[in-house]
């Protein structure tokens, strides 16, 4: 229920705070409709950043003393897919479009939620797309890609995003 209203508050409450602050508030509520492959209770769940961030430091305050579960929340920033292998959740920034594929092909198989803003980002094999329509964020996934990577996605945010299936390469 907290995920769609805060999807459908993003229009109305977009002119006070950036965009970003708002797609960094999803990065850390989907993780609560998320379940991935087993880990220690203590291990913390990364969000990395791969590219350019967009995110200054809103990401690293919202995610400040949360947890999810037992685990705590810890954001890293990347140059290259190999360094986040190691993160639940990779927000792939479009600085990085011209090497989606490949980042993609590094990231798949792995407990990893890729998300991004790239135009097409669930077709092309990934898992989350972050879009602006009518200022307000809404979600495309990709339960196939997400599924690759052994992931499960509660009902909530299956219901409350668009799902997208893949275009064969």
């Amino acid at each position: 229920m907290w995920l769609a209203l805060f999807l459908h508050s993003g229009a109305a409450q977009a002119e006070s705070a950036s965009e970003y602050e708002f797609k960094a508030a999803s990065l850390y509520k989907v993780a609560s409709f998320v379940q991935w492959p087993p880990a220690p209770d203590n291990t913390p769940i990364c969000i990395g950043i791969l590219g350019k961030d967009p995110f200054g430091k809103a990401l690293d305050r919202i995610v400040q003393g949360k947890l999810a579960g037992n685990r705590r929340f810890i954001v890293e920033r990347f140059r290259s897919a190999e360094e986040a292998t190691h993160c639940g959740i990779v927000f792939i920034s479009s600085s990085e479009q011209m090497k989606l594929r490949d980042i993609l092909g590094v990231l798949r198989g792995k407990p990893v939620l890729t998300v991004s803003e790239v135009p097409g980002f669930c077709q092309q094999g990934g898992t989350i797309n972050l879009k602006v329509v009518d200022s307000t964020i809404r979600m495309e996934i990709n339960p196939a890609a997400g599924a690759r990577s052994g992931l499960r996605f509660s009902s909530k945010l299956l219901s409350l995003s668009k799902v997208v299936t893949e275009v064969s390469p």
